[in-house]
């Protein structure tokens, strides 16, 4: 008996993890707290960009007509990963870094972009190639998820 209670609380849990539905072009984000956004595939675009060794630059560009606001539950606005070509992650940029526990925002006018640099060379990286991937973090969920490889010679 204990068994099947601890199965039904364990399925009852899962379920309300978070899930993403796509409807009519719309990507409809909802987290495990029911927070959700509808944003039209297209409407933000993320980029990297090589800016010189080791040194990128993350922007993630509004396309549509109208203001796009992201809500954020913390001072982050996004996050990146380094993973070796073996897809083993070596550094995710939130393990190492500290953010305030303060509600926040960004509006994003039509054509208006958001740049964030991001600097690898502290990492210390040795000879191989890696890829680097960063994405913005609002409370709906990962947005704008962009990656490029990259070689250390």
């Amino acid at each position: 008996m204990k068994l099947a209670i601890g199965m039904l609380l364990i399925i009852l849990f899962l379920s309300g993890c978070g899930t993403t539905n796509t409807t009519e072009g719309e990507n409809t984000i909802e987290n495990r707290d029911g927070i959700s956004s509808n944003i039209v595939a297209g409407d933000m675009i993320g980029t990297l960009t090589k800016v010189a060794p080791l040194h990128y630059k993350y922007r993630v560009k509004n396309k549509s007509k109208e203001i796009i606001t992201l809500k954020f539950t913390s001072s982050q606005r996004i996050d990146y990963s380094v993973t070796t070509k073996n897809q083993e992650e070596i550094f995710l940029f939130s393990s190492t870094a500290a953010f305030l526990s303060a509600l926040g925002e960004e509006e994003i006018s039509p054509e208006e972009e958001l740049i964030y640099d991001i600097h690898l060379t502290d990492l210390n990286l040795v000879k191989g190639e890696y890829t680097l991937s960063a994405w913005m973090t609002p409370e709906i969920g990962q947005l704008n998820k962009v990656s490029t490889d990259f070689l250390v010679k």
